[in-house]
């Protein structure tokens, strides 16, 4: 039987057309893989894809000193200052009582509570413990992000105290079994939270390169290393978790000189039972989130700071000493909120320490005003404002539970400040 031209060619044919799929497919892989940010390991310390951020030091030895002298030698004289001041000055008196009006105001618009979580739940819920510490529930799994239960602290010295307590005591935490880490930042790697965790739980704890190290001297006896993109699964009970590393524009140091850079800092996402929630972590705007809301199409929830926040443009994103490529503020997280494409928006890193007035009130403020002028852009998304304590719930649609979202204050911090 003859075989036609068509007939003998058409076998090699589809060879050489699969294998150019398979050449296109992988050119197409490639190029995905160059496009995400990575970070950049340079004479022993990290930097992100930046020329900028290759030149800018965020700490030196004079900007040490200077913070310590602010902290510690100045603090006490400076407190007796304005005690001793208020008495005689109106002005004066207004600055010592700052501190107390905000945190009432922040009482009343937020409504801070603490509960008892469950022991676990198949579904998603999310409660916020308060600044970056969330506890995430779904799929039987239990994990916490950045726990900080506590002040902040650096060594002996507290950096600040909370402006409300967290969401969740201690002692009422549900059996841990993951905890992922961002950076060792003191307001996200507490020592004393994370010692306490290791006793209680010995849970997996995740963190970006250069961490091991630190985490594992608090008692941890599984620490699990990751740079941006790796993917690193647990199983339990025949269920899976899946920790994804990912990019954040942000700086690292521990308590000394020595130790700038020397750790790499990151966002997470933590995924269960086909849903996905992003932890950000401490970061600057930047294509980033385009990224991984293109490596995750369906993400349920995204946990994204917005303090400090200023009354008019991010002073972090400019070259504004200390602050330079530090930290998206609430206009910016509604822009990344938006890139990421998130089925709800949780804010976070506001509101628990007294930093400062642009940590407690005006990020909410300023984010209900933004999210209002993009209504079109996330008609989407839901934005969950919530208090330290309050769980949002995700059986059908992103919802607060128990907690009425806070209406809007009435009383700005200029306000208060008049």
């Amino acid at each position: 039987m003859k075989l036609c031209f068509k007939d003998r060619f058409l076998p090699i044919l589809l060879i050489l057309g699969c294998a150019s799929g398979n050449l296109l497919a992988d050119q197409a892989q490639e190029s995905v893989s160059k496009q995400r940010m990575k970070p950049t390991f340079k004479n022993g310390r990290y930097y992100y894809d930046s020329a900028i951020d290759l030149d800018y030091e965020h700490i030196n030895l004079s900007k040490a000193l200077g913070f310590l002298a602010n902290k510690v030698v100045l603090s006490a004289p400076k407190k007796c200052y304005l005690w001793a001041c208020s008495l005689f000055s109106k002005k004066a008196k207004q600055d010592v009582e700052l501190q107390k009006l905000l945190q009432e105001s922040l009482q009343e618009h937020l409504k801070p509570q603490q509960i008892v979580p469950s022991s676990q739940s198949q579904e998603l819920v999310i409660t916020w413990v308060g600044h970056a510490t969330f506890l995430v529930q779904v799929d039987g799994f239990n994990i916490l992000t950045d726990p900080v239960f506590g002040e902040v602290k650096a060594g002996p010295l507290t950096l600040s105290k909370r402006a409300m307590p967290a969401g969740i005591k201690f002692e009422d935490l549900p059996p841990i079994d993951a905890i992922v880490i961002s950076h060792n930042h003191s307001d996200h790697t507490d020592t004393n939270s994370l010692t306490a965790l290791a006793k209680a739980f010995d849970p997996i704890v995740y963190v970006p390169e250069g961490n091991k190290e630190l985490i594992a001297s608090m008692g941890f006896s599984r620490v699990i290393e990751c740079t941006w993109w790796d993917k690193k699964v647990m199983h339990k009970e025949g269920k899976t978790l899946t920790m994804t590393c990912l990019p954040a524009l942000h700086w690292s140091i521990r308590f000394s000189l020595q130790s700038y850079r020397k750790a790499l800092w990151s966002g997470w996402m933590i995924s269960a039972a086909d849903r996905h929630v992003y932890f950000a972590g401490d970061t600057a705007y930047g294509d980033h989130f385009k990224q991984i809301g293109d490596e995750f199409p369906s993400i349920d929830a995204a946990l994204l700071p917005i303090g400090p926040t200023n009354e008019h443009d991010n002073k972090q994103k400019n070259c504004n000493a200390h602050a330079k490529y530090c930290h998206i503020d609430a206009v910016e997280a509604v822009d990344a909120c938006i890139d990421l494409n998130a089925r709800c928006f949780i804010p976070m890193h506001y509101g628990t320490f007294f930093l400062s007035k642009h940590n407690l009130i005006l990020p909410v403020r300023r984010l209900k005003e933004y999210w209002q002028e993009k209504a079109d852009l996330v008609a989407g998304s839901r934005l969950l404002i919530a208090g330290c304590g309050h769980t949002c719930t995700f059986e059908d649609n992103p919802s607060l539970l128990e907690a009425e979202q806070p209406a809007a204050s009435e009383q700005t911090e200029q306000e208060i400040l008049s």
